[in-house]
């Protein structure tokens, strides 16, 4: 074979050679039908916009339940005749309330999956600070009685709730199966204890002796209440079916 002859055919074959990964599927994903597009600035939009809109309701829910939580703070539950580890440990109506929170996340993570409900703990703590920090003289203004809360409280009420709520997220997602019950509680369990960890050290460490009492009390509070709304969150989960897969889990 002439050396010109052998340089021909060898161009010829290095025209079908496989340059890159894609290159041996056929047709290549980035010109085959159906394959990933870039999308327009408008359609970003209408995504986000969705994504508002679908999150309205489990913010304003959630933002009621932290308002309540906030009002009834001060409201203790008599126990005069209590042993001191349960008198002393300031529960009252705000603590029965508090697991609702989770649940109200835990329903959005189930219908939308883990991103929404990571957009509704912090769309729900963003407008939450806005209204109380824009024009507090209004709050004044339509709630006679304020509890007597401290702003070191506030902080370690906000740092604890968004730490707990992360983590039930996280677990919520993980413990996602065919037995309905195992992701929310477990997840309502797990942000129960870390809210009880962080919050009552970093409130109440320094200024009462009795604040692991307290964390202890609260976490049995928070626990007892989490396995109490496993009855509502069964009545709703028709009505809260997952829209992105997930084996209907």
């Amino acid at each position: 074979m002439r050396a010109s002859e052998y340089r021909s055919i060898a161009a010829e074959q290095s025209r079908y050679a496989a340059r890159h990964a894609d290159d041996p599927v056929w047709p290549p994903p980035i010109r085959a039908y159906g394959g990933p597009t870039e999308l327009t600035r408008w359609e970003k939009a209408a995504i986000l916009g969705l994504a508002a809109v679908r999150l309205v309701i489990p913010v304003s829910l959630l933002l009621v339940l932290l308002g309540a939580a906030y009002l009834y703070a001060d409201a203790l539950f008599p126990f005069g005749g209590m042993p001191a580890p349960i008198r002393d440990a300031g529960l009252g109506i705000s603590d029965l309330i508090l697991p609702g929170c989770w649940y109200t996340i835990h329903l959005t993570n189930r219908r939308y999956g883990p991103g929404y409900a990571f957009a509704h703990l912090l769309a729900a703590l963003v407008v939450g600070l806005l209204v109380i920090l824009i024009n507090p003289s209004n709050i004044d203004q339509l709630v006679v009685t304020m509890p007597a809360i401290t702003g070191r409280t506030v902080f370690s009420f906000g740092a604890a709730f968004l730490a707990a709520n992360f983590v039930a997220i996280t677990f919520f997602d993980a413990a996602r199966g065919p037995r309905w019950w195992s992701a929310p509680l477990v997840a309502s369990l797990a942000a129960s204890f870390v809210f009880s960890l962080i919050y009552y050290p970093a409130a109440f460490a320094g200024v009462t002796e009795s604040w692991t009492d307290s964390a202890i009390a609260h976490f049995a509070v928070f626990a007892g209440m989490s396995v109490l709304l496993l009855a509502p969150y069964w009545l709703l989960r028709a009505t809260m079916r997952p829209l992105n897969g997930r084996n209907g889990y």
